[in-house]
């Protein structure tokens, strides 16, 4: 919907749907409401063609392999994760960026609808690409223009999962990739899904796993520091300051690893801040907000669980692992899973 409440929908195709249920003004909103509360969500680093631009070049960064170690984890393997899809399920994405793992999964899913029905040549399957950045969108559904299904792409917020599940078909196979798993709460997400899932729909998902060479706090602090304090991901971090006006010398990115209680024990949590070093003014659409000299802003954060964290967290949520697949050195993990009856 737009600041009116009203659903747009755009063709960036000829064939292709798209369905804005959150424009850029929707964002300027949340950005403004946010800075006045001093607080920065993650997913507001991803507005815009700069954030779009921005998550790209994070994305091909050495000393940012997140998301592309996850990529080879599901091509190695594809075959095995398939063989558990059944035929027509439609695939939704959320957080899809720039469609580069959903095109691989949707490939496959594709080559499998097609072997079991060859004489028809078409595939009763649907494609949602979903995210809150518009460009993320286009992006995704152009990779797969060319595949022989139905496509509609969503610009929308998972939060608003309950009206978002009015736009698809079901049954459903429902994807959050790329770690954004690791972006939420663990209950909250788990719950988020949990409740808008129908009988018969699966949920996919994967996860940058806490290291496991090394049991003192301080090596495992080493080895995730040494990935989400580098300096391209600080700049990604920087970026919505920087956008409305800022410059770099104006305030400093802090990361920390904090070692955190919950339900299933202790787990790990990144902790980001930005100390505001000089009084300024942002202009975001017709607002203006100030900062203060001393200001905190605080940020989004990533959980670095275990992998037999997450299966905890998906027991308690009410999910049943169907296939898990972990990398060689047990730094990535992918898991198919359906909520229990």
């Amino acid at each position: 919907m737009n600041s009116t409440g009203r659903v747009e929908f755009g063709q960036v195709s000829e064939n292709n749907e798209k369905i804005v249920m959150t424009s850029k003004e929707d964002i300027e909103k949340r950005l403004c409401q946010c800075l006045k509360n001093h607080e920065l969500p993650d997913y507001l680093l991803y507005m815009g063609t700069g954030g779009a631009k921005n998550w790209l070049k994070l994305d091909e960064a050495k000393t940012f392999p997140v998301s592309r170690q996850l990529k080879v984890l599901l091509e190695k393997n594809l075959d095995s994760i398939v063989r558990f899809i059944p035929t027509g399920m439609s695939l939704v994405s959320v957080g899809v960026g720039n469609g580069d793992k959903e095109k691989i999964f949707l490939e496959a899913l594709v080559r499998k609808n097609l072997a079991e029905n060859p004489s028809s040549g078409k595939v009763s399957m649907r494609y949602y690409p979903i995210d809150i950045n518009s460009e993320f969108v286009d992006i995704a559904l152009e990779k797969v223009e060319n595949l022989p299904v139905e496509k509609k792409g969503i610009v929308g917020f998972i939060e608003d999962i309950a009206t978002l599940k009015e736009n698809w078909r079901l049954p459903i196979l429902f994807c959050i990739l790329g770690n954004t798993f690791c972006n939420y709460e663990p209950e909250f997400i788990l719950q988020l899904v949990h409740e808008n899932l129908e009988q018969g729909d699966l949920f996919f998902f994967d996860a940058n796993l806490l290291p496991t060479e090394g049991t003192e706090g301080q090596s495992v602090r080493r080895s995730v520091l040494g990935t989400y304090a580098s300096r391209e991901n600080a700049l990604f971090n920087m970026y919505p300051l920087l956008e409305y006006g800022m410059a770099p010398e104006d305030f400093d990115f802090e990361l920390l690893l904090a070692h955190v209680n919950s339900k299933i024990g202790g787990v790990y949590r990144t902790r980001k801040s930005l100390y505001i070093l000089k009084d300024t003014e942002l202009k975001i659409g017709t607002e203006t907000i100030g900062l203060r000299e001393g200001d905190i802003i605080r940020m989004g954060f990533t959980y670095k669980y275990t992998y037999d964290q997450i299966t905890a967290f998906l027991e308690i949520c009410g999910f049943e692992i169907l296939r898990a697949f972990l990398s060689e050195d047990k730094a990535n993990a992918i898991i198919l899973a359906k909520k229990c009856i």
